[in-house]
């Protein structure tokens, strides 16, 4: 069944899925998604979930890249990202990346590229958070601030690279080193103007050359509609056998809720949960019935 990748170009955390597709050679379907609400033809198969990226198998949907990367080790293990050997340093360096890292190169980023993006970028991440929209002023007066902190955590990468390994934790990327780059390669998109941040970090960028020779794997355009169409045509797929949590009764009604931003919920009835995942059963006129797929990391399970 294809695999049906949501996201747009510009998307750091959808570069770290495309390059999980390179690393395993896969083929995969593309389909372009606003960078900003609304999202009409996202939303049947998420359920509200609004971030990027979203993986879509049949009618079976996976938010989060947490949750994206375990599903493609599961289908196709060879190569794993998610290692079992360095499994523990790689989730903690990936949880720092994507969770500390990420906000000054966020901030820095589109504020030193804002004559790039529209006003309603910055009304849209504002409201993610619960936020009024900055202003050009306030954009501008915190560019120094932001490049301050990222260089002192550059210093850290620089650091770990400067002893001649070729990634970050093993002798192949994995989880950690993909969470890293994304933040980092994100610094060369929109209108490019931070990119001068990583001249002085000559094993960063060696590095980041070594991470990018993985490519995307093979992609394919399709349009939203056909996306729709697929879950519409498919019924969900089995679910792994494993331990589940007694702690969430299956069958109960629940919503499902990001922990920091875009807490937008989704709300199904639960039909598998672990402690690192949990399922639930939605339904939409569009698409019929789907099994939507989060982390728990990063997410709260609240009882309707």
């Amino acid at each position: 069944m294809d695999m049906i990748l949501h996201h747009y170009d510009q998307s750091p955390y959808s570069e770290k899925i495309r390059l999980i597709f390179g690393l395993k050679n896969r083929s995969w379907k593309s389909v372009i998604v606003p960078m900003v609400l609304p999202k009409p033809l996202l939303m049947p198969l998420t359920g509200g979930y609004r971030r990027t990226p979203v993986l879509q198998i049949g009618a079976d949907v996976y938010c989060d890249t947490l949750q994206i990367t375990a599903e493609l080790d599961r289908r196709f293990p060879e190569p794993r990202v998610t290692e079992a050997s360095c499994h523990g340093f790689s989730s903690i360096l990936s949880t720092w990346a994507e969770r500390v890292l990420m906000w000054p190169t966020a901030r820095y980023v589109t504020g030193a590229n804002r004559d790039a993006l529209p006003a309603s970028f910055f009304a849209d991440r504002a409201a993610m958070r619960g936020h009024s929209a900055p202003t050009a002023d306030e954009i501008d007066a915190g560019l120094c601030h932001q490049r301050h902190h990222l260089c002192l955590m550059l210093d850290w990468i620089e650091n770990l690279l400067a002893d001649g390994r070729g990634f970050l934790i093993t002798d192949r990327p994995v989880l950690g080193d993909l969470a890293v780059y994304q933040r980092l390669w994100w610094l060369g998109a929109l209108g490019g103007k931070a990119a001068d941040v990583l001249d002085p970090y000559p094993h960063i960028k060696a590095w980041m050359g070594r991470i990018a020779a993985a490519g995307h794997g093979q992609r394919t355009e399709i349009t939203p509609e056909t996306a729709l169409e697929v879950a519409r045509s498919a019924e969900p797929q089995p679910l792994p056998s494993g331990e589940c949590d007694p702690s969430i009764e299956i069958g109960a009604e629940v919503e499902v809720v990001t922990e920091d931003f875009g807490t937008d919920p989704v709300r199904g009835s639960v039909i598998r949960a672990t402690a690192e995942q949990i399922s639930i059963r939605r339904s939409d006129p569009a698409v019929g019935a789907v099994h939507v797929h989060f982390p728990r990391l990063g997410y709260e399970v609240k009882s309707v």
